[in-house]
């Protein structure tokens, strides 16, 4: 077991134009691609027991 099988990076991110709400870095992505729409996007660990 490494310290990945117990924790990981997630995001939330937010559009501040049209207020869509992401869950996965290639939605934002795509988002600002698409749209050209600010994004912004918050990371943070997620822990738990296995």
């Amino acid at each position: 077991m490494n310290a990945f099988d117990k924790s990981r990076i997630s995001i939330t991110a937010w559009c501040e134009d049209c207020e869509c709400v992401f869950d996965n870095n290639w939605e934002v992505e795509a988002h600002r691609q698409d749209k050209g729409h600010r994004v912004r996007v918050t990371e943070f660990w997620v822990t738990g027991r296995r």
